[in-house]
């Protein structure tokens, strides 16, 4: 049976997650506590036990004709003993009727692996959006912040989501997210360790949302800079998060950092609701989705 999940189930999909993700109790406590809805929760439940969950997070993408509902599918999770029984599949069509339902016209996911992309291919989502990859050792980071200022700037969330919405608003296909879900991000983010990395010049914010994979490499999980704000923010990065390189995870249109990159496949959608892929599929440049809670 699919159901709503409820605020009583949290401990049972606590540990759902737990299990399947192989995590420790606050990654799963710390989105229960903070940014569980039961309306955005969907469980598969067997004789009365939670054998798998999805979450429907709100969004929106960005239309041809200003931005569209959506939802995004995160921590989407079935218990070893229950898989291979199309229990997920079901989930996932459930979600897409819920997601029409209150007006939701596209659902948007972020395979964990790409082996995976086959199997939500199979429930109807095509690849969509994509990322720059690049790579760069900490001298050449060096030479590119060699103007920078490293100094503190106390900028809000509203702020740097503004500054978001600004260099995406224009990008067809790519996803906005609520100020509300921008401070979980970040939050969540700082669950594994992430740091938001800050900067302002002349007025203008910029920001890095960053991961140490090791003690050689940082990952640059998303970036938000201009020409003349891009020095600052790499001299507060390179301060802040000391690297032999740094791995940069970026729109396909950002030129900041230069350097050669490489295409990737980031992210998959689904029109529901009788909504049509053409109106988000933009002529030039890939659909960024970013910030993506992976």
């Amino acid at each position: 049976m699919i159901r709503f999940a409820d605020w009583g189930m949290r401990r049972e999909l606590a540990q759902i997650w737990q299990i399947c993700f192989e995590e420790p109790k606050r990654p799963a406590g710390y989105f229960l506590n903070n940014y569980f809805r039961p309306e955005n929760s969907l469980v598969y439940q067997i004789g009365g036990k939670t054998a798998a969950a999805v979450y429907l997070l709100p969004a929106s993408v960005v239309s041809r004709h200003g931005t569209a509902q959506a939802h995004y599918i995160y921590a989407a999770a079935t218990l070893p003993q229950y898989r291979s029984r199309g229990f997920m599949a079901a989930l996932l069509a459930a979600a897409a009727l819920v997601g029409a339902q209150r007006g939701d016209q596209y659902s948007v996911v972020l395979p964990a692996t790409k082996e995976l992309y086959p199997f939500y291919q199979k429930s109807e989502y095509q690849p969509f959006f994509q990322a720059r990859m690049l790579t760069v050792p900490m001298e050449k980071l060096c030479t590119m912040a060699e103007t920078g200022v490293i100094g503190k700037a106390a900028l809000t969330v509203p702020l740097l989501n503004d500054l978001r919405r600004e260099k995406l608003e224009h990008r067809v296909g790519s996803v906005l997210w609520s100020d509300e879900a921008f401070a979980f991000a970040v939050g969540m983010g700082g669950v594994y360790g992430d740091r938001l990395v800050t900067s302002l010049t002349g007025g203008r914010p910029a920001y890095a949302l960053c991961r140490r994979l090791n003690e050689d490499t940082v990952a640059v999980l998303e970036l938000m800079a201009e020409e003349a704000t891009f020095p600052d923010l790499a001299a507060n990065l390179i301060q802040q998060m000391p690297a032999a390189q740094y791995q940069f995870r970026l729109s396909t249109d950002s030129a900041f950092p230069a350097g050669e990159s490489e295409t990737v496949p980031f992210g998959m959608i689904k029109p529901i609701g009788g909504a049509a892929l053409d109106a988000v599929t933009p002529e030039t440049g890939a659909p960024y989705l970013g910030l993506s809670l992976d």
